[in-house]
């Protein structure tokens, strides 16, 4: 997810996740530039449900400026 670097901007994702019910497993945060970072997410396992609610949420927030990619990984 590309988001701004600003205070708080770590803290709104993770409440979109967990407004939706997906608990978030680990983050990477890596700084882009001085307005810029990337945050790569792993969540505990979702109902697909709840991370396509997730994800649509992403989209709309208004500190996210893109969600790159989700690769969604089932165990069978």
């Amino acid at each position: 997810v590309d988001v701004d670097d600003r205070p708080g901007v770590l803290a709104a994702v993770a409440g979109v996740f967990a407004q939706n019910g997906v608990s978030i497993e680990t983050v990477r945060q890596e700084i882009r530039d001085s307005q810029d970072a990337e945050l790569v997410l792993v969540t505990h396992p979702a109902p697909k449900r709840a991370l396509d609610s997730t994800v649509h949420d992403l989209r709309l927030a208004p500190m996210v400026r893109a969600v790159v990619s989700v690769l969604r990984v089932e165990a069978l």
